[in-house]
């Protein structure tokens, strides 16, 4: 092994060598700028949001799951910052203490992480260890009352359309969850967003202030992920 790792310097020079790359510029993504977003609260204006406002440096941790490419892609021209996602193998539930950790390690960043509902239910507790660690986490909860997720689950092994009772098994509406009163009751101040607008205020706020802060928005699930859930159960 350790003749190996010696190796590696070389091997990589040899390698950047034989393809032209031993010169080349990095790309770079360029920072844009858009005007504040306005109208219903998508995953769009999330996006468009912390594309605007996130700090440089910040970390942003994301477990938004269903919701989660469309903020990524609206995210691309924000501020230089780091991007770790705990999804890695299709595990859910690690984002919450994955945002705790990176607080944890770097008290001097902001941590911005987003967090599906469905997703953050496994490990919730994590709010109260950040409450009391005093951490500065901004955590973004999408709240579309549904695991998604278990939706693809069920294409993949069903004959037919989801019954009733099928549909009980993956909807959170029964009853729905409270993220005000949760992260309340757990020591993390938080606030409701409705509309694209009051997002952005909420989040400015939040990112203005030091400790934890928890945003509840309520969000729908993009249509391509119940056109993902067809093809796959068409074509299983």
């Amino acid at each position: 092994m350790a003749s190996v790792e010696q190796d590696l310097p070389e091997a990589l020079k040899s390698l950047a060598e034989a393809t032209g790359a031993a010169n080349a510029a990095s790309a770079r993504q360029p920072r844009t700028e858009a005007a504040p977003p306005s109208g219903d609260l998508t995953a769009e204006a999330i996006g468009q949001t912390l594309c605007m406002l996130m700090p440089e440096n910040a970390i942003l941790v994301d477990e938004a799951a269903t919701n989660g490419p469309s903020i990524f892609a609206a995210t691309k021209g924000a501020r230089a910052h780091d991007y770790l996602s705990p999804l890695n193998g299709g595990a859910i539930g690690g984002g919450l203490p994955m945002a705790l950790g990176a607080a944890i390690a770097c008290p001097d960043r902001k941590v911005v992480h987003l967090q599906a509902d469905g997703s953050g239910m496994y490990t919730v507790q994590a709010l109260w260890s950040m409450a009391r660690e005093k951490t500065d986490i901004v955590i973004v909860v999408l709240k579309n009352d549904a695991y998604a997720i278990l939706g693809l689950e069920m294409a993949r092994v069903r004959e037919n359309e989801l019954n009733i009772r099928m549909k009980s098994m993956v909807d959170l509406i029964n009853p729905t969850l409270d993220w005000v009163k949760i992260s309340t009751g757990l020591g993390v101040p938080t606030a409701r967003a409705g509309t694209a607008q009051e997002f952005h205020r909420q989040f400015e706020a939040a990112l203005g202030a030091k400790g934890p802060h928890l945003i509840e928005c309520q969000v729908v699930t993009p249509k391509e992920w119940f056109a993902l859930e067809d093809y796959i159960h068409r074509n299983r």
